[in-house]
């Protein structure tokens, strides 16, 4: 299909192939306008014949241009070609990255040590965290789209071909399953939709295939492969792994995408430490699993019961006395009544009971004074025995302090006649 030297509109010149794919070709490129070496991905031309796949590509195109990043590959231009066999290619110019592909270092060398494999892990979970924050979702993180630069080891993320995003809608074929399936994640491989934690996962098992030289499952074929990543538990990681390491990818491979990284900054966060790490990372703010939330706790499982919380002691709120609430400015009245002021209970009880005190004592010796005046045939000894007791009863209900007795008569006994106040008033005496 294409050849060294064929020049792609009018600008391209093809110097040499670098990949072969599925989809198409990519090739070391010179721009010859800004006389620069570039890379050229040009499509096979049965892909422009199917439905939609133009619109794809354009938005592919623009979806990368618009990620400015130092680890997400540079976007230049992209456009349709006419070839010398009559046929007609789709291509994407992009930048040329001096390098290798992850996947040739995987392959050269089976195992990569972690302190030199983690940073480029980091570097890649960075750039997802890039893309993510913009609404694109790579969907094919693998080896081979993973390159590293010759002239520092900095990874770099290219070939966003099957990326979506918001704007170019989801443009695959309804039930496909777009992806490789040796890094597939689970939902993503189940159809049930794809998160930016899909490539969190796909990044972990780049992880574990780095680490160890191989990828977690093999199969058959494809569907078998991924039916793996829905069901099979990832094997192990060797021992002499660290164990900050192996917490690391194990956790990036959890089939439950919440419990995962979060972000892909928190992934490469924990990337860069995990050699040096002791143990599994922290716990983060993400969701955990239905199963394993606290009972009653406002969440329904899928085909369960109500969950919840145990029931509170009930106790009775503490009493409040009346009164403005905490907190309300001075001077303010919010509507609840202010109580009277406090005051001294010992000394009101006093006065009261003296007050009490000279009024019966008046009332009795009145009382005493107008029935002597009315009854004068009464025998004297009747009216003073009623008057000690009418007194003795009044001062009996008085404070001791404050007996009002001065001020009232007690009847006289020194009297021939056995006379006295009520004797007096009979016999009109002086």
């Amino acid at each position: 299909m294409l050849s060294p030297e064929m020049l792609l509109g009018q600008r391209y010149r093809l110097r040499e192939r670098i990949a072969v794919g599925g989809m198409g070709e990519v090739w070391r490129a010179e721009d010859t306008v800004l006389e620069r070496t570039v890379a050229l991905k040009a499509m096979l031309p049965s892909l422009l014949s199917e439905p939609g796949f133009e619109k794809r590509f354009a938005a592919e195109a623009k979806t990368v241009a618009a990620l400015t990043h130092p680890h997400i590959v540079s976007v230049h231009d992209f456009g349709n070609a006419d070839l010398p066999s009559g046929e007609t290619t789709a291509y994407l110019v992009m930048e040329f990255i001096e390098g290798k592909s992850l996947a040739d270092l995987i392959a050269e060398r089976g195992r990569i040590d972690a302190r030199e494999l983690m940073p480029i892990i980091a570097a890649t979970a960075d750039a997802l965290q890039h893309a993510h924050d913009r609404g694109i979702i790579h969907r094919d993180i693998k080896p081979g789209n993973i390159l590293v630069r010759a002239r520092d080891g900095q990874a770099v993320l290219t070939d966003f071909g099957i990326a979506r995003s918001g704007a170019s809608g989801d443009l695959t074929a309804t039930g496909a399953v777009m992806g490789t399936a040796s890094y597939i994640a689970p939902e993503q491989a189940e159809g049930t939709g794809v998160l930016p934690s899909s490539d969190m996962y796909s990044l972990g098992v780049v992880a574990f295939h780095g680490l160890t030289g191989h990828r977690p499952f093999q199969a058959e074929n494809p569907i078998e492969l991924a039916l793996h990543h829905v069901r099979t538990p990832a094997p192990p990681l060797p021992q002499d792994i660290p164990p900050g390491v192996r917490a690391f990818v194990e956790r990036a491979m959890t089939k439950n995408p919440h419990q995962r990284f979060a972000t892909g900054g928190e992934m490469a966060l924990f990337a860069r430490g995990a050699v040096d790490a002791t143990g599994a990372p922290p716990a983060t703010s993400v969701m955990p699993p239905v199963g394993q939330l606290p009972q009653r706790a406002g969440v329904v499982s899928m085909g369960g019961p109500l969950a919840g919380v145990a029931e509170p002691s009930y106790a009775p709120p503490p009493h409040t006395p009346p009164g403005p609430p905490p907190g309300s400015p001075p001077g303010i009245s919010l509507g609840a009544p202010t109580p009277p002021p406090a005051s001294n209970s010992g000394t009101n009880k006093t006065l009261l009971g003296a007050i009490v005190g000279v009024i019966a004592l008046a009332l009795v010796g009145g009382m005493v004074w107008l029935l002597m005046s009315m009854n004068g045939d009464a025998e004297p000894g009747d009216g003073d025995g009623g008057t000690e007791d009418a007194t003795t009863a009044a001062e009996e209900t008085v404070d001791e302090d404050d007996s009002p007795s001065d001020t009232v008569s007690t009847p006289d006994q020194s009297g021939p006649d056995g006379g006295g106040l009520g004797s007096c008033l009979r016999q009109d005496c002086d």
